[in-house]
């Protein structure tokens, strides 16, 4: 059992909003991003060094806080750039073969695309019905706003709320390496 007050791992996000980016640092408490996400006995994360920004002006920095709390359920989009095993449990091999794939989806207000991991034969129904996971991550992805395409969100890494999303379309097998 981790001691209080004791960092077991701090993690630095960009969470977009339908209306807000909010860049923030998130102590993890030995868990991965990925599971804090998506872990339904929470509905809010708590956030640390946060600023709050809005889309339209992503790098105009409106108010700072120390500390705050973020409603789950108004996440659209979840960035990160550096510590991405910090974001997400390693897959042992030992499962299958892993393909990547190229990855196109839509949510209110942007496109993104990057890839993602599946192991065996990629099933979109079970990815997004089936599944009792919110988040999907996209690796090496890049989310483009609709509306202003010159604003573009990065990140080694996006989480995407499957609740946002309109449109999800794999396109062909990706060459790893």
């Amino acid at each position: 059992m981790t001691q209080p007050g004791i960092r077991t791992g701090t993690i630095t996000v960009d969470f977009l909003t339908p209306t807000h980016r909010i860049s923030a640092q998130m102590v993890l408490r030995g868990r991965v991003l990925g599971d804090v996400l998506n872990d339904v006995r929470t509905s809010f994360i708590p956030l640390e060094a946060v600023f709050l920004s809005r889309l339209e002006e992503p790098a105009r920095i409106l108010k700072s806080f120390g500390s705050a709390i973020l409603s789950k359920n108004h996440i659209t989009l979840a960035i990160i750039n550096v510590g991405v095993e910090l974001a997400l449990k390693a897959i042992s091999p030992a499962y299958g073969s892993r393909k990547v794939y190229g990855v196109f989806a839509t949510i209110p207000g942007f496109e993104i695309e990057g890839t993602i991991e599946f192991i065996g034969r990629p099933d979109l129904h079970a990815l997004l019905v089936t599944n009792v996971e919110r988040f999907i991550p996209v690796m090496n992805a890049k989310a483009v706003m609709s509306e202003r395409p010159e604003v573009i969100f990065a990140g080694e890494l996006i989480f995407v709320n499957r609740d946002f999303i309109g449109l999800f379309s794999l396109s062909g097998e990706v060459a790893q390496g």
